[in-house]
Order: C-alpha cells, then sequence, then structure tokens
C-alpha cells in the first residue's frame, strides 16, 4: 500500500495544487526562517517553496516509498537538506533545536496528534513557529458525520479527514497566531475543509 501511496500521490493532488493549493502553499513557507524542520515531507512539494531566510532544512517522513521520491525532487532541485526516517510523535532531535517546523497534510494521518504536537513544540526553539496547512473536519453537523462514515476508507491510506486539528493545537503546547479557514480545490466534499496558519512555541 505504502508503494502505491507514493506512486499516485501526486496525480491525485494535481488538480488541488494547480487550482491553488501550490499558490497556498508558498505563502505559507514565506514565512519559514532559520533552522527550519518539515514533518512528514513525502514527495516533497513544500521544497521548491522555502525561502533564503531558510538557512537549514531537515525533513523527516517515515515512509521508505515517500523517502525515495523525496530524495529525488531534491536531486532534481539541486536543493541541500538532510532527510531523516522519523515519525511525528518520536522526533529525534535535542529540544530547542528549530527555528520553524512545518506540516502540511500531515496531522490528519499521524497516529496521535497530542503526541505530534507535544514534539513539534519540544523541538522548537522558544519562539518559534508551526507553519501549518491541513484539511480537517468540516464546521457543518452534515458534512462531518460524512467525514465520520468515510473516515475508515480514508484510513486505509492513513488519513483521518474528520479530525479537529485546530482544536489540538490550541490544546497543545503551541499558541495559534493565526488561522485562515478556506477549501481545498477541486478535492472530494469530505477533504475540502482546509485551515492555513501559524502558531507559535
Amino acid at each position: 500500500m505504502g508503494r502505491l501511496f507514493a506512486a499516485l500521490y501526486e496525480t491525485v493532488s494535481k488538480g488541488s495544487e494547480a487550482a491553488g493549493i501550490r499558490e497556498r502553499r508558498r505563502q505559507l513557507l514565506a514565512a519559514a526562517e532559520g533552522s527550519t524542520l518539515e514533518i512528514g515531507a513525502g514527495t516533497g512539494l513544500n521544497l521548491a517553496h522555502y525561502p533564503q531566510a531558510v538557512t537549514q532544512l531537515v525533513l523527516t517522513e517515515p515512509d521508505r516509498h515517500m523517502r525515495r521520491r523525496l530524495q529525488q525532487r531534491l536531486d532534481a532541485l539541486g536543493r541541500e537538506a538532510e532527510i531523516v526516517e522519523a515519525s511525528a510523535e518520536g522526533l529525534p532531535f535535542p529540544d530547542a533545536t528549530f527555528d520553524t517546523a512545518v506540516a502540511t497534510y500531515v496531522l490528519c494521518s499521524v497516529a496521535d496528534q497530542d503526541a505530534a504536537l507535544r514534539e513539534i513544540a519540544r523541538v522548537l526553539k522558544l519562539s518559534g513557529r508551526l507553519l501549518f496547512l491541513e484539511h480537517v473536519r468540516s464546521e457543518e453537523p452534515k458534512l462531518a458525520r460524512r467525514q465520520d462514515r468515510v473516515r475508515p476508507l480514508y484510513n486505509l491510506f492513513g488519513c483521518n479527514p474528520n479530525r479537529d486539528t485546530l482544536a489540538r493545537i490550541h490544546a497543545s503546547p503551541l499558541t495559534v497566531e493565526s488561522v485562515e479557514h478556506g477549501e481545498v480545490p477541486k478535492a472530494p466534499k469530505v477533504e475540502r475543509p482546509l485551515i492555513v496558519g501559524a502558531a507559535r512555541r
């Protein structure tokens, strides 16, 4: 399943990326600076958007098939970064290592959101920031119930479309600085509710 998911990931998301998500990534990552950690970097769709203010880039990715594609994209871009095999719940870095952490389409799939957010907060420096872009549970009860019903199917690919991720960020050691609500364009209705923002350590 991991090999298939990695192979199809960019094909499935191509329409949404072209219709606005690529630009959302660019706008979000413009705020990245200093030593930067990306959680679950996948196939590397964020790589082209990191600004020069990023002085060190570390990419975690637990799936070996995704890591292979991530390395291929790094090579193609000629970008210097370190790829680390690690889950979001067990980051192998000392406390207060990074100025910026990035999570895009990741917190829907981690095994334990609270543990992942605690780890992200731990490895951020004091006043460091988490930049996030995530599809989340709908605020409309009818759509939220549909998300609950389809979760077992989506979970075959590791995704939970019904998570109230913003509430979990608020409950974490991080302080939400800004958040914008929107929609993932050209996506199934259960995947459309979107949050984009920043939280401070």
